[in-house]
């Protein structure tokens, strides 16, 4: 049987073709294609009626359900930055600290045109306000170049960043549908179960709903739940940050729908997780790595299987070094990962820091070991590796330093006598100085919103 050739699809089309057709579910909220389509244009009309112009930012706390990918799609379509902010951050000066690094403009909230938070770095307009003035002004008519979105970093080891994804300078077409990402017209909707504000979470979502699948939000995370939407959309697609994923594996929830994808990211995921997750959807996970500009990296669960631990190869177009002291490591040897991205995703295509250290093999497959921290130390992050792969580990972070404290949460099954030995051991082969050692059950460590072991929060 042929593939099937990847083509060039959009919101608008599936409005055009299929108007009724589900295209976003969050608990009561439901919205067709038609409908989202009809709120992105009538949004975009509001911002111009603002007073905005293409390019400007646009900020945004309101959950995702309809009005949330309505004026995401409005950025995109006609021409604007859209930052999605936690509410979490914008209770505190760092949420006008990052508004002002993004450069915004405008913040649209839920709820009344107050300011949501005590830190108002530009005005406020609330959604049903912004649509009530759409009947003011209309986008130009010649389309502007698509939009961008701007992302807050995890700050897993520190304070979050604003990242401005780079604009694109051509008009807005939509996405490549493929196979390999299980979305479009012929497939079911794709459940979005990790917050919306998070690159790893709103990527697969909004890939997606751009293709012509529906998105079923669930807003309130529990295993058992999730189990039900699946089966009640006949959701063919998911995304899962490790901890939702140690989550379902853990609760032995039986899963009756069969996937066409599962996708994973975020933080590293445990191989015993890892390979418990593929016995309950089968071979159907994708994992995929990269920083808040771009996906770097995808693996298969065939390829995973043949190399257990890594993340992939690089994308079409992506170049991935692994370098020591500013200089290449040969293949199998620890350094500090840097991406050289498309053009398109970063001015001049340069290279970035990923905050991460790992190795290449031979083929090109990149496999991570762990964060840098503030620990220029590369055994620190070979010890935690080589801890997230002991029986019955399903997650762990290790703060390099003087004395290395290693933070492990562990399976209800596991012997903590018998882990503590196997850490000592391993630190003592790496010739680590003596290490401190925290046992604490899955889950129990605090965590970023975007599923990440908040390590800053760990090292207090």
């Amino acid at each position: 049987m042929t593939a099937m050739r990847p083509y060039l699809w959009d919101p608008w089309s599936t409005a055009a073709t299929v108007p009724d057709r589900t295209a976003v579910v969050a608990g009561d909220e439901v919205c067709t294609f038609a409908e989202l389509a009809g709120r992105a244009d009538a949004c975009a009309h509001g911002l111009h009626a603002a007073g905005l112009r293409p390019g400007a930012v646009v900020s945004t706390d309101i959950p995702a359900g309809p009005d949330f990918f309505a004026l995401v799609l409005a950025a995109l379509k006609h021409g604007f930055g859209l930052f999605p902010i936690g509410p979490h951050l914008l209770g505190i000066p760092m949420g006008a600290t990052l508004l002002a690094e993004a450069g915004v403009t405008l913040h649209v909230t839920a709820g009344p045109q107050t300011p949501p938070y005590p830190y108002p770095t530009a005005p406020v307009v609330s959604w049903t306000d912004l649509i009530d003035a759409a009947g003011r002004a209309a986008p130009p008519a010649e389309p502007p170049a698509a939009g961008h979105l701007v992302y807050a970093t995890s700050g897993t080891t520190g304070l979050p960043k604003a990242v401005v994804r780079k604009r694109p300078r051509r008009a807005y077409k939509g996405v490549a549908v493929s196979e390999r990402y299980g979305a479009g017209l012929t497939h079911g909707p794709h459940i979005m179960a990790n917050p919306t504000y998070h690159l790893g979470t709103l990527g697969p979502a909004l890939y997606a709903l751009q293709a012509g699948s529906a998105v079923v939000v669930q807003r309130d995370w529990s295993p058992a739940a999730f189990a039900d939407l699946a089966e009640r959309h006949a959701a063919d697609s998911v995304m899962f940050s490790p901890d939702r994923l140690l989550d379902v594996v853990e609760a032995r929830v039986a899963v009756e729908r069969r996937f066409t994808v599962v996708f994973h990211g975020g933080a590293a995921c445990p191989p015993a997780v890892k390979r418990a997750a593929i016995d309950l959807f089968g071979p159907v996970l994708l994992e995929y790595y990269g920083t808040s500009e771009s996906v770097a990296t995808e693996i298969t669960t065939a390829e995973w299987l043949d190399r257990p631990g890594s993340v992939g190869r690089p994308l079409p177009g992506i170049g991935v070094d692994v370098v020591r002291d500013g200089r290449p490591v040969p293949p199998g040897e620890l350094g500090e990962i840097r991406l050289r991205l498309r053009p398109a995703d970063h001015d001049g295509g340069g290279s970035v820091d990923t905050g991460d250290i790992g190795s290449v093999d031979p083929a090109g497959y990149l496999f991570i070991a762990g964060r840098a921290g503030s620990s220029p130390d590369l055994l620190t992050a070979r010890l935690e590796n080589d801890i997230r792969g002991m029986t019955g580990v399903t997650d762990a972070a290790v703060l390099g330093g003087p004395s290395p404290a290693c933070f492990v949460e562990h399976s209800r099954d596991t012997d903590p006598a018998r882990l503590t030995d196997a850490i000592t051991m391993t630190a003592a082969m790496l010739e680590l100085p003596p290490v401190r050692i925290v046992l604490t059950a899955s889950g129990s460590l605090p965590r970023t919103p975007s599923g990440k072991i908040a390590r800053a929060e760990v090292s207090r």
